[in-house]
């Protein structure tokens, strides 16, 4: 299948260098996941209510927390309906409690910051910013929130604060910071806005430092992505991640041009024991209900 030069996002480049095989099942093959993570799932619902409140700081306009709540327990509600599945430590009401935390901290945290731009859709040419060559490849992507001063915000649901090295290699801050000089003509600031699931649920903000050696890097490495898929080249990559992955069955089963043949979930084997705990849980709590 040729790509015909369709743009890749952060999110594409970070899903291929992570397992080349799940890349083609999410954005070649279009498979529907076999269950949905419930922190994911979270991570939506959070991301909607702060949208709202963006776009309604960007009209001068203000939301009361209490009715950003309201917004997330519908949003969530919605994404409890589909199904989810949760870790052992996860229920959809203690997730519902912490998410409505999370959002009322936000709206505190931004205060009286101005929003110049929110969900803001960019698509650029990869240009290398030390030979200024010229690539047929398009980067893709949105900024969560643009505040005064060239400061790009993303917001991250997450379980801890990120570290240096996290916050020094991750693709997707790389993207936005480069996509930002190629636009702008400015260094960005980028601001990694971490909304931490813990006990006592809090904001933490980081910055994501990228040069010009560093967008050298991004543009490199995409290429090589690129070329590595219009090679078709998908591979799995066997990991710790198998386990919570939403392909992994489909994975199992795979044989290349014969499609997929049916396989049984292997009980044994701790790679895969992640993805088979949310479902008993799940299915203990419907008992339960019932």
């Amino acid at each position: 299948m040729d790509r015909e030069k369709r743009p890749l996002s952060a999110s594409q480049i970070a899903t291929y260098l992570a397992c080349p095989r799940k890349w083609r099942f999410r954005y070649e093959l279009r498979l529907a996941p076999e269950h949905h993570p419930a922190a994911l799932s979270l991570g939506r619902a959070v991301h909607s209510a702060l949208e709202a409140l963006h776009l309604a700081r960007l009209d001068g306009q203000t939301i009361d927390p209490a009715v950003l709540v309201r917004l997330f327990h519908a949003d969530w509600q919605a994404e409890v309906d589909t199904g989810l599945s949760y870790k052992i430590d996860e229920s959809p009401g203690m997730l519902r409690h912490m998410g409505a935390e999370l959002v009322h901290q936000y709206a505190n945290w931004l205060g009286d910051r101005k929003v110049v731009a929110a969900e803001q859709p960019f698509e650029i040419e990869l240009i290398d910013p030390e030979t200024g060559e010229v690539s047929d490849e398009r980067l893709r992507g949105y900024f969560d929130v643009i505040l005064e001063g060239d400061v790009i915000g993303e917001v991250k649901t997450a379980a801890r604060r990120f570290d240096e090295g996290t916050l020094s290699r991750k693709i997707q801050f790389s993207a936005y910071a480069y996509a930002w000089r190629q636009m702008r003509g400015r260094d960005p600031t980028v601001l990694v806005i971490s909304l931490l699931k813990q006990k006592r649920p809090e904001v933490s903000e980081a910055i994501a430092k990228r040069t010009l050696e560093d967008d050298a890097f991004f543009v490199r490495l995409t290429l090589e992505v690129a070329e590595a898929i219009d090679r078709r080249a998908f591979p799995p990559n066997p990991s710790f991640m198998c386990g919570d992955c939403e392909y992994a069955k489909a994975c199992r089963g795979f044989r290349g041009d014969r499609g997929f043949v049916e396989v049984r979930p292997p009980i044994g084997d701790l790679e895969f024991v992640g993805a088979i705990i949310p479902r008993v849980l799940a299915d203990a709590r419907k008992a339960q209900v019932g």
